[in-house]
């Protein structure tokens, strides 16, 4: 009788903790997009004081413009799956998303 009070404790320990725990990633992940897309803006920021205007082309082009000027360390790896889009109508304006591609439309602004 003691081996099944036991056995039905861990069993509530494990229902209570797995919802937490599965929640976790996304919640790393959604911190991880938030932290390069304040990365990202700061540089282009920084970038358009010193050149006059911010990089042309797409996200990744004008991402990999920051790295070169060394503006940004490395093009963002982590969440591994994340798009990142850049609307960019003026230096004053930079609007910088990142979506996660194996969650559906995990949008951080």
């Amino acid at each position: 009788m003691e081996m099944v009070v036991a056995v039905f404790i861990v069993g509530v320990m494990i229902a209570v903790i797995t919802p937490h725990l599965l929640g976790a990633g996304k919640q790393a992940t959604a911190v991880a997009c938030q932290q390069n897309v304040n990365a990202i803006e700061s540089a282009l920021t920084e970038y358009a004081l010193e050149n006059g205007s911010l990089p042309t082309g797409d996200a990744t082009t004008q991402m990999q413009a920051l790295v070169d000027a060394q503006m940004l360390a490395a093009m963002p790896g982590q969440p591994a799956n994340a798009v990142y889009t850049i609307s960019d109508p003026d230096p004053d304006h930079i609007s910088v998303t990142c979506q996660v591609a194996q969650t559906g439309t995990n949008g951080v602004q």
